[in-house]
């Protein structure tokens, strides 16, 4: 198991946690075999070593759960092992077998007790699997606990003077093949759903990909509400192949990251419910889906982002990036949400803020869009104009429909 979690980590060093249980297999391996050299070598080796060993694999195997689910190194685990070496360092303790039983066993059941106390406070795998193999170790603590209770009550000598010992070792080898099978069975269900989280995000920038984002619409559209809108927020970074012609590809890239975590936290702070999805549709493309109450809304939104990206400039290394962006804007009721409908009049929206001079937001409504942005905010000129004609649409809609109605 050891070697083979050592070859496993080999491939992706990054997993820290498998080196931590390769460790923790090799010092228990190594705990057991120097043990059973009682007799060929000294009491050091084979007693004092050999167990403390024994709890340090404990220690390891619980900080290994803890890099597993990305919770951080702890050092309680320890305990155990610290509690064996300090008791060894007192006469009465290291010149007595049953002393040094007493102290091994309460240590062991500490330790399996902290394992079973991590497993269970985590999400790692499914429930049941998680509570089968804390079951197992807290099995395991109370074997070790029966050795100290023995120790204290019978004053043992040696091995020999314990009755129950043959049956306590089947037990504990039956509960170490159920873990081992256990512990594979959670390690592969944790890289399957990670698997399937590489498979619908980005990588660079850790948002949706588009394949995520259009999974997730369909269970944000389920979730919202019929009488709400869903609007699609698209984003394209102005003149971003400059950037990387000038600055170069790995300038490009955090310039990317810079501004999916700038948008990703306004999308995630705007206090809609259900929250809304950020995402990469490709490229220096972005997008948000997002439930709104109405246009203004969205286009609230829409213009913190972009007045937030103009006004922050991006600093890497020695190169100082301004970035604007440029949006579109589309919605449609929850009920008739359609991705592709939306994504579509959402481009014809970008297409429009890009033609206009980039750096600002365009809401496409039908054949019809209207741009805010520098010069285009609400109530000047350009922006009435565009009111003017978005009124004068609505009135041939309505005489068209009115003749047609006649007819």
């Amino acid at each position: 198991m050891s070697l083979l979690l050592f070859v496993v980590w080999l491939h992706d060093r990054s997993q820290r946690h498998y080196l931590l249980f390769c460790i923790g297999f090799a010092l228990n391996s190594l705990g057991g075999i120097s043990f059973n050299l009682r007799g060929y070598a000294g009491d050091i080796l084979t007693i004092y070593f050999s167990n403390c060993l024994v709890l340090l694999s404990l220690c390891l195997w619980a900080n290994g759960l803890r890099l597993f689910e990305g919770r951080k190194w702890v050092s309680w685990p320890a305990i155990p092992a610290a509690l064996w070496l300090v008791a060894n360092l007192f006469p009465p303790i290291y010149s007595s077998f049953a002393n040094r039983l007493i102290v091994y066993a309460l240590g062991s059941a500490l330790g399996y007790a902290f394992l079973a106390s991590t497993l269970v406070s985590s999400r790692l795998s499914k429930p049941r699997y998680r509570h089968m193999l804390a079951g197992l170790w807290l099995v395991q603590s109370g074997m070790a606990l029966s050795f100290a209770l023995y120790g204290i009550l019978g004053h043992p000598e040696n091995f020999a003077g314990i009755p129950f010992l043959g049956g306590m070792i089947l037990l504990f080898i039956a509960c170490m093949l159920s873990t081992f099978v256990l512990l594979s069975k959670i390690i592969m269900d944790r890289n399957e759903a990670r698997l399937k989280l590489l498979s619908v995000t980005d990588p660079l920038t850790g948002a949706l990909n588009r394949r995520g984002l259009i999974e997730a619409a369909h269970t944000l559209k389920h979730n919202t509400t019929k009488d709400r809108l869903l609007a699609l927020l698209v984003f394209d970074l102005d003149h971003f192949k400059t950037i990387n012609d000038t600055h170069g590809h790995q300038v490009g890239d955090a310039v990317l990251s810079s501004f999916a975590e700038m948008a990703s936290s306004v999308v995630a702070n705007a206090g809609t419910h259900p929250k809304g999805l950020f995402g990469r549709s490709g490229g220096e493309e972005f997008c948000t889906l997002i439930p709104v109450e109405n246009l203004r809304q969205a286009a609230g939104l829409a213009e913190q982002i972009r007045t937030m990206v103009a006004n922050t400039p991006i600093v890497i290394h020695a190169h100082t990036v301004r970035l604007t962006v440029s949006i579109g804007i589309s919605s449609i009721n929850a009920a008739q949400f359609d991705f592709d409908t939306l994504m579509s009049q959402a481009d014809h929206g970008l297409y429009k803020a890009k033609a206009d001079g980039r750096n600002r937001t365009a809401i496409a409504r039908g054949e019809s869009v209207y741009c805010i942005g520098p010069g285009l905010e609400p109530g000047s000129p350009a922006a009435i104009d565009q009111d003017a004609d978005l009124q004068v649409a609505a009135l041939r809609r309505l005489t068209q429909r009115q003749l047609h109605s006649d007819t």
